[in-house]
């Protein structure tokens, strides 16, 4: 005969059921975001939830990424370009971790517009780079070529892989600014 002690006679005692919390995905979209994700675009596909290098460059083309980095390129970037001379390097721009500290720092409407338009007549660097995050973020949760469009995950993870994104663009502006450069020199 079996102890009191025996696995049978004890009751069984199940875990309460957690409360529903709100569906975030582990690791954002897919996998954590790493400070180079962009230099390589197989890696930022991956950290996009976008499958290949084509779509990659489908989405930066599209209305979901390339309006608002543009106007970066346009009001900020390209006038630092111009600025550096033959050979000189160009200035880092702010990191994230400035950036969206600039975001929640902002008054209500500084980087948001009800009727599209924003003042930025006294917007320095960080300004730009804060406005281009929050046109992107926004631009990417509610079109349809959007990848956070039905998908759930915190502003963090999204500003971490649009901001990968950004760094791309700049990549690409950059060479294309240089090869423009070149042939106006020629």
């Amino acid at each position: 005969m079996a102890s009191p002690s025996s696995v049978e006679t004890q009751p069984r005692y199940f875990a309460s059921p957690e409360p529903d919390m709100p569906k975030v995905e582990k690791d954002g979209l897919r996998g954590a975001v790493k400070f180079q994700d962009h230099q390589n675009f197989s890696r930022l596909a991956h950290i996009l939830g976008l499958n290949s290098k084509a779509a990659v460059k489908v989405w930066m083309e599209s209305d979901s990424f390339k309006p608002a980095y543009d106007e970066l390129v346009r009001d900020w970037i390209e006038s630092q370009w111009n600025k550096a001379v033959d050979g000189m390097r160009r200035k880092r721009g702010p990191t994230l971790k400035q950036v969206v500290k600039a975001i929640s720092n902002a008054p209500e409407g500084r980087y948001t517009s009800p009727i599209g338009k924003t003042n930025k007549d006294n917007f320095a660097e960080i300004d730009h780079y804060a406005l281009c995050l929050v046109r992107l973020r926004a631009a990417n949760e509610s079109s349809f070529h959007g990848i956070f469009l039905g998908k759930t995950c915190s502003d963090e993870d999204k500003d971490q892989r649009l901001w990968q994104a950004m760094l791309r663009g700049a990549a690409n502006a950059w060479r294309s600014h240089k090869k423009t450069m070149k042939f106006d020199s020629r």
